[in-house]
């Protein structure tokens, strides 16, 4: 098979696994689907859209059933997504990241409902080269020399490092990147809006194959903080799904500090709904 031959298959391929990922969507979340939704989202006719429609049913027959009553076709008791997941949580993040997509180029709209991200709008700006540099130096391994604002608009000390950035982060509503320290001879997390300059470095980068705290894999465990009444307490297990009263976080260890602190443990000044167990 030639490349080209190859190509063209696979494209293919994707175009139909997203015209099915759509169709259980719309079957999952809402009302059901048509063939002049498929068209409309796909920029396809009416007809290849009914062939799509058709085609699905024909590989999936549990799935889904013409409602003449609703025009549209419904998903059926027997109904279970092969090609998308059914979870709640998880269909909000994929709306919230088609929301925050939409700002970058135009995207495919798979839902009526939209989500206004009051976070988007407090993240700091980042600077278009440093961020270049900084996402090259990930992929093609190359360590960077910066320069650093060690705390944002309280010192306004900077500082100057060479790192050799492993794994981008976004946490705290910022992004990081943890990356080797050359100068501490460490595993450091630096925010990305506050690298002031960035330039390629010679020296050798370094991967995070050592990096302990990275590549240990923990669980945090947490219980509604004693202090609270305890019907808040209980409202907070019930909002979580922690019937034993313990709540769960499967995580790296090098995140643990961003964990505890969006959850507020251990600052004196809020109360915190959860502490460590």
């Amino acid at each position: 098979m030639s490349t080209r031959v190859y190509v063209m298959k696979l494209d293919i391929f994707n175009k139909k696994l997203r015209r099915y990922e759509y169709i259980e969507t719309k079957l999952l979340w809402d009302e059901g689907i048509t063939a002049n939704d498929l068209a409309i989202t796909f920029s396809i006719s009416r007809q290849a859209a009914q062939a799509v429609l058709n085609e699905y049913r024909h590989l999936y027959p549990y799935q889904m059933i013409y409602n003449s009553k609703l025009k549209r076709h419904v998903a059926k008791q027997t109904f279970e997504p092969v090609f998308v997941r059914k979870d709640a949580k998880l269909f909000l993040e994929y709306l919230r990241g088609q929301s925050l997509g939409r700002y970058y180029k135009e995207e495919e709209d798979w839902s009526d409902i939209e989500i206004t991200d009051v976070n988007q709008k407090l993240q700091t700006e980042l600077d278009t080269r440093n961020t270049q540099i900084i996402l090259t130096a990930l992929r093609r391994h190359k360590s960077v020399a910066i320069e650093y604002l060690k705390k944002r608009n309280v010192s306004e000390k900077t500082m100057f490092r060479v790192i050799s950035p492993n794994h981008l982060i976004f946490a705290s509503n910022r992004y990081h990147i943890r990356a080797y320290c050359h100068i501490k001879s460490a595993y450091l997390d630096f925010v990305l809006s506050n690298i002031i300059s960035v330039e390629f470095s010679p020296e050798k980068w370094v991967s995070s194959a050592d990096d302990m705290e990275w590549n240990e894999i923990v669980t945090v465990r947490l219980k509604p903080n004693p202090s609270l009444p305890k019907e808040t307490q209980n409202a907070i297990l019930k909002r979580y799904n922690t019937p034993d009263g313990v709540r769960e976080i499967i995580c790296r260890k090098a995140l643990i500090y961003y964990i505890e602190k969006s959850l507020m443990i251990n600052q004196e000044d809020r109360i915190s709904l959860w502490v460590p167990e």
